[in-house]
């Protein structure tokens, strides 16, 4: 047999030698080719030969020197790729740690002990196969060794196979371990359970080859072992699966678990014999399912002791789950009324709400959340407001699988709303719409931009009715009032209370503003009529002022504001009247309309300017200045305080005009000292209103401190006429003022307000006395004369400087002199003068003193033609026809006239106009049956008095006019001549100023 090269162990080639060595010592080789058995022990050997021929795996021989011998099947070299003709060193071509394993097992055989190994070669093709080796000593009958069998099996797919088996199960005991299952077997007759490495630690015992069954019943929970010991028991004598759940105290731990136990039972020769089955530990599922259903038995007694309604329901018309019992409460049915009809509280709703909210659940089937109020009717017949909301529940799908819903009871919520919603819009003692209602309505008409008119009430004195007769008579006052404008209302009027005793009434749909003002007039006589309260005969009035939409505002605020100022107007006219708020009523509206428009345009280009009236000591020594602001109007010529101030106040502008004033005249003091002029006291007369705002005081002291200036030099003058003794602002500011150094004076002293308290609060430097006082004064007017000098005496007593106002003639100066006042202050000495003309008398210090008592002079009175005066002011009528080449179309103001030629009038008026041409008036007047129109401009003007004015009109007649004019005007020279009455002419006979004080032109 050729064995090819020899397996190179020793590196000596023997096979022969060996061959040899066994014949002679009686042993054949049983890698032999022969069949015919050897002489020396024929039998064995052939035995032996035979088991080595047809062995199923490889048997090598190996001399002790490692030469191979003989193999009894195809060479090694073959199952690793070799071909037998190809020379291999296998040394070579096994990994070195295996050659010395397999060289360590030969040394052991040559020893005499047999070794058994496991190995892997690789093949030629990169393939690892494995091979189990055998090695066995061959020893002789002296026990000597001889040579070393070597069996060699593959084994590759046995190996493969086990590494298989041992992934599976490391699969599955990862498996189990994570799925917290554990695998067991338990053979009944022999009591053996076998389980897996997860069954162990499920129940928390050491891993053992085999144990009993009643092993892990010791750990089963009290309450639990006998019922699951029965449900085994039965199993094994029936032979039929079970399952059971128990609890069990874990082994190491002792901590409660909950498992769940699957079995079969396995027959075999038709009796049990085995059980297998599957334990899982379901701890964490029931402890969950514990704690969820400890959270929905909370759940459920929060929700069944709320006063709202939980509910759920399967799909979107599915049945109804779940409904608390607040539930039941709130339809006042009972819920098993709902589980059996589900749609039951559907019907429940009024037939009003159900479009709408049927509308709303059609959003829930596109997995909409809605919330939704309306009413229904309760078992109990009571109509309730609810609120809902509910909310689908969809699944991965896009499937509504549930709804949740919460509902509530909110009928006292609604109601509580609907009287918040009326204490809110309505007033609470008339049941008027008060003045929220008033803005949300007034911005629904503007919004329609349809015209209407909005007439702003004020009830004269009411505040004396509610002082002196009290509050429970104002309120039942205020209650007639309400009811005698309620039923003066037309059909499309509007009324509503927005403070005490003020009423708004917004008119549209009026067929002219006549009709509107007879309104007003019928309002007003309403209004006025007795009534009695209380046994109290009362009677109240109304002043009015009337704004119009769009020509008068476009907004709310806008109207009411301009209403206000109309009924300001109205106050101003005595009371009991109505004014508009409007450029057409008449000549002192269209003024006033024309001043507020453009006042704030006027104080940003600083239109103002500031004129001096000077104050002097009984010598004309100059002692101070009063500023006095001028407005110098581009359409009406020079306009006084008198005037624009009130506006100013109504419009909010005068606090930024006061400290426009303040700047100015420290401003001006600063220049005069850099002129090198001696510095006077500059008075400066500050609203009311000012005090109250904050910032005066630091204002002033910035302004002093830029411009350098002696506090002492600046006086502010407060209206004694006016309230503000109880305002501790205005005593704060005062204060602050005085710290300063600033004086402070007190102007108009002995009207208005009159207190000697104010002399004390307001710690003043100064007196002025007023100069309705002054202008009195005469050696018949005691009066006069006595307060006079009474508050002079005070003024001396108390350490404080007098200036009296409006000394206008000599006497009074003489008699203001006499009883040692301190400084005079009035045309006598100086009108208000502007900058430049006061400078001069700054500059001197001294005004020469007229003694020559003051008249009005008539040199601008220049008509040729002849004059013909009236022996009583004639009462005519004055219109504005055109300004600045713009014709206007304005209501007339009545005028009383002196005189009057074919060239002209002169009339004395209460008006304050300018001397301009670029007005044209119309005048119309009745003398003796004729009625005349004719067209003029004013020419010249002076100031009477009472803040009464005269003007001189230069006609623009027609050659037709003047002889017309001449011929009344000769027929009245006439009747004059003979001492007869002018007759059917329209006359004022009482005194002229009385007459003006009563019946304002």
């Amino acid at each position: 047999m050729d064995v090819g090269r020899p397996f190179q162990l020793g590196g000596v080639h023997m096979e022969k030698k060996l061959f040899d060595r066994f014949k002679r010592k009686g042993i054949s080789t049983i890698f032999s080719n022969q069949s015919t058995p050897i002489q020396d022990g024929d039998d064995l050997l052939s035995y032996y030969a035979s088991l080595a021929l047809y062995h199923p795996d490889i048997i090598l021989v190996f001399s002790p020197n490692g030469q191979i011998v003989s193999q009894n099947r195809d060479s090694i070299r073959k199952i690793l790729g070799f071909s037998p003709e190809q020379g291999t060193d296998f040394k070579r071509s096994m990994p070195p740690e295996t050659y010395d394993m397999l060289h360590l097992a030969f040394k052991q055989a040559l020893k005499g002990n047999a070794e058994r190994l496991e190995v892997n070669l690789p093949t030629i093709y990169d393939e690892l196969i494995y091979l189990s080796t055998t090695f066995i000593p061959i020893k002789a009958s002296d026990n000597v060794v001889e040579g070393v069998y070597i069996l060699v099996q593959n084994i590759t797919e046995k190996v493969e196979l086990r590494q298989t088996l041992l992934i599976r199960e490391t699969h599955l005991n990862t498996a189990q371990t994570v799925a917290k299952v554990g695998s067991w077997e338990y053979l009944i007759a022999e009591d053996k359970l076998t389980c897996s490495d997860n069954f162990y630690d499920i129940f928390g015992i050491d891993k053992t080859v085999a144990l009993p069954m009643n092993s892990t019943y010791e750990l089963v929970h009290p309450d639990d072992y006998g019922t699951t010991w029965d449900i085994m028991s039965e199993s094994l004598q029936k032979g039929t699966g079970y399952t059971a759940d128990f609890r069990i105290h874990h082994g190491k731990t002792m901590q409660v678990r909950y498992l769940r136990v699957q079995a079969e039972t396995i027959r075999k020769n038709e009796k049990p014999y085995k059980l297998v089955g599957v334990i899982k530990d379901n701890t964490e599922q029931k402890l969950l399912e514990l704690k969820l259903t400890e959270t929905n038995n909370r759940l459920i007694h929060i929700y069944d002791n709320l006063s709202i309604g939980i509910w759920m329901r399967e799909k979107i018309d599915g049945n109804i789950v779940f409904a608390s019992k607040g539930i039941e409460d709130i339809l006042q049915i009972p819920l098993e009324k709902l589980y059996k009809e589900p749609d039951y509280w559907m019907n429940m709703i009024l037939h009003s709400h159900r479009q709408e909210v049927f509308k709303a659940f059609k959003r829930l089937r596109n997995g909409e959340r809605i919330q939704v109020k309306y009413r229904i009717k309760s078992g109990d017949g009571k109509t309730k407001w609810l609120a809902e909301e509910t909310i689908p529940w969809v699944d991965e799908n896009g499937e509504i699988t549930n709804l949740f819903g919460m509902v509530i009871d909110i009928s006292s919520e609604i109601e509580m709303q609907e009287r918040l919603q009326y204490i809110a819009s309505y007033d609470s003692l008339t049941a008027l719409p008060n003045q929220k209602t008033l803005y949300e309505k007034i911005d629904k008409l503007c919004e329609n931009n349809q015209p209407f008119a909005l007439l702003y009430l004020d009830l004269d004195r009411l505040n004396v009715i509610n002082d002196s007769l009290g509050y429970h008579v104002g309120d039942e006052l205020l209650i007639r009032v309400t009811n005698r404008l309620t039923q003066a209302l037309p059909e499309s009027g509007f009324l509503s209370r927005i403070s005490s005793n003020d009423f708004v009434i917004l008119i549209k749909d009026y067929a002219s503003k006549d009709s509107l003002f007879q309104f007003a007039e019928d309002i007003i006589t309403r209004i006025q009529k007795p009534m009695t309260i209380k046994e109290f005969d009362l009677q109240v009035t109304t002043s009015m002022g009337i704004s119009f939409f769009p020509e008068d505002g476009r907004d709310k605020l806008t109207l009411l504001e301009n209403g206000h100022t109309a009924l300001f107007h109205a106050k101003k006219h005595g009371k009991n009247n109505y004014q508009i708020y409007s450029n057409s009523r008449d000549i002192s509206s269209y003024k006033k309309f024309i001043l507020e428009k453009d006042m704030r345009k006027a104080y940003v280009n600083e239109e103002f300017e500031i004129y001096y009236q000077p104050q002097v000591n009984e010598k004309g020594i100059l002692q101070g200045a009063e500023a006095l602001l001028r407005w110098n109007h581009h359409d009406w010529g020079l306009i006084s305080p008198g005037e624009f101030i009130p506006l100013a106040e109504e419009n909010h502008l005068i606090n930024n005009i006061g400290d426009w004033v303040i700047r100015k005249v420290c401003a001006q003091l600063r220049d005069w000292k850099d002129k090198g002029y001696t510095l006077r006291p500059i008075a400066v007369n500050l609203s009311p209103i000012r005090f109250m705002k904050k910032g005066l005081v630091e204002l002033v002291k910035e302004q002093l401190e830029i411009y350098s200036i002696p506090a002492r030099y600046l006086e502010f003058e407060i209206t004694e006429g006016s309230k503000l003794k109880s305002e501790n602002s205005v005593l704060t500011a005062l204060k602050g003022l005085k710290e300063l150094g600033v004086k402070i004076a007190i102007d108009d002293f002995g009207v208005g307000y009159s207190s000697l308290s104010y002399l004390q609060e307001f710690q003043a430097d100064t007196i002025k006395i007023d100069r309705s006082f002054v202008q009195n004064l005469s050696p018949e007017n005691k009066t006069e004369n006595a307060i006079v000098s009474t508050v002079l005496h005070l003024a001396k007593g108390l350490d404080m400087k007098v200036v009296a106002e409006g000394v206008e003639e000599y006497d009074q100066y003489l008699f203001l002199k006499q009883k040692e006042c301190d400084i005079f202050q009035g045309y006598l000495f100086s009108k208000p003068i502007p900058l430049r003309q006061f400078e001069k008398i700054l500059k001197v210090g001294y005004i020469k003193l007229n003694v020559q008592k003051r008249t009005f002079s008539k040199e601008n009175e220049r008509r040729e033609s002849f004059r013909f005066d009236f022996p009583y002011p004639l009462l005519g009528e004055m219109k504005i026809l055109e300004v600045n080449n713009r014709k206007v179309n304005l209501g007339s103001a009545k005028i009383l006239i002196e005189n009057l030629s074919i060239g002209g009038l002169k009339v004395l008026s209460t008006l304050r106009l300018p001397i301009h041409t670029n007005m044209k008036f119309n005048f119309t007047f009745q003398i003796m049956n004729e009625t005349f129109h004719l067209s003029g401009t004013f020419v010249w003007k002076s100031q009477s008095k009472e803040e009464t004015f005269f003007y001189g009109i230069a006609f623009d007649t027609t050659e037709q006019e003047q002889n017309r004019l001449a011929e009344i005007i000769n027929k009245m020279t006439v009747l004059s001549n003979l001492n007869q009455e002018i007759p059917n002419t329209t006359f004022i006979y009482e005194n002229t100023y009385a007459y003006l004080r009563k019946n304002p032109l």
